[in-house]
């Protein structure tokens, strides 16, 4: 079966083992992608198995509303990133307030400042090391995963803008938020990054300061 525009909203007419198959291919030729998105974010399997398949139920009860000539799988790859997203945004709202990095100036608080510095004193070695290339890589891989676990979904969102290449009209939609909302929304993204990569941008920036 083509998954194409046309055989998927013959699916979504005809229902039933139709609809039923064309998901369950789907699944077996794109669903690695959807877990692997949502398991990088949520960084749980299980949580992103349960996203994936909340997202898929919304697919089936959805599928009525899907107009061509669209591609369909970016249509569900939409629908599971709403739904991840609402996953994300709800572990927020039940975990314990965090103390603030930065001040109503946006500035790093002082227990931030010294968190950061902290990080970079002693976290990694210095660049006159001269460290390889992968060793840099996994810094900036363990400075993600710091900023992922306090700001998953800002993280999240950053990552669909670097690494997918989402322009600011894709994920105004994924965030429901007006276009000036969105570039306020991305621009935090960044200045919440920022603090965490402070011991990757002590070893690529030559003057060894964070921009």
């Amino acid at each position: 079966m083509d998954l194409d525009a046309n055989s998927f909203t013959l699916a979504c007419r005809e229902g039933g083992r139709r609809i039923e198959t064309w998901l369950r291919i789907v699944d077996r030729e794109h669903g690695a992608r959807f877990y692997r998105e949502a398991a990088a974010a949520l960084r749980s399997w299980q949580a992103a198995e349960d996203v994936v398949q909340d997202a898929m139920v919304k697919v089936w009860q959805r599928c009525a509303t899907f107009r061509g000539p669209g591609e369909p799988l970016a249509w569900i790859h939409q629908i599971v990133r709403n739904t991840l997203l609402d996953a994300l945004r709800q572990r927020q709202a039940q975990a314990p307030r965090e103390q603030p990095l930065h001040d109503d100036d946006g500035q790093l608080t002082r227990d931030a400042e010294a968190a950061v510095l902290g990080l970079s004193a002693s976290g990694v070695a210095t660049p006159e090391g001269a460290l390889a290339e992968h060793q840099i890589e996994a810094v900036f891989r363990r400075c993600f995963e710091q900023f992922a676990a306090a700001h998953p979904e800002h993280a999240t969102v950053l990552r669909w803008v670097v690494e997918d290449g989402l322009d600011n009209a894709a994920i105004e939609a994924l965030l429901e938020r007006s276009p000036g909302a969105t570039r306020e929304f991305i621009s935090q993204c960044r200045k919440k990054a920022r603090p965490y990569f402070a011991a990757w941008y002590a070893l690529v920036s030559p003057a060894g300061v964070t921009p």
